[in-house]
């Protein structure tokens, strides 16, 4: 493959190895994540502070176990598909989808992920009935 791919994929061999610093080390200084609004922790996120955070405002709502990915490229964008189990902290109910991540390059850095959930309404409806979502991206 090589090229972008060989980043994406480094990226996820050093977040599974705990290396945040050397993960944010693949990021452009433009950096952005975006995950869908209606999460708790969705919004558009800047740099590795808005990572940090909203990783931590996943945390505090579900756990999850996330299947091998499947990486492809093209041009200066890659896919990235994996199957992920969320399980709600407050209610162990779980909810498993499809995610979809775009990821952008510039300078042979990661510019942007934009990321996609098969069905956001199953994964909320982990929560409990009072959790709502609208995320408040940094």
């Amino acid at each position: 493959m090589g090229g972008n791919v060989d980043i994406v994929e480094e990226l996820q061999r050093r977040f599974r190895a705990g290396d945040w610093d050397g993960a944010f080390a693949l990021f452009h200084p433009e950096f952005s994540i975006e995950q869908p609004e209606s999460l708790p922790h969705g919004g558009r996120h800047r740099g590795p502070e808005g990572m940090r955070e909203m990783t931590a405002t996943f945390a505090s709502h579900w756990t999850r176990t996330i299947s091998e990915p499947v990486v492809r490229g093209c041009d200066d964008a890659v896919v990235q598909l994996t199957t992920q189990t969320w399980t709600s902290i407050q209610t162990d109910r779980s909810a498993t989808v499809d995610v979809f991540e775009l990821f952008t390059f510039e300078d042979g850095l990661i510019r942007e992920i934009r990321v996609f959930q098969q069905d956001t309404h199953a994964l909320l409806g982990t929560l409990g009935p009072k959790m709502d979502g609208g995320g408040t991206g940094g």
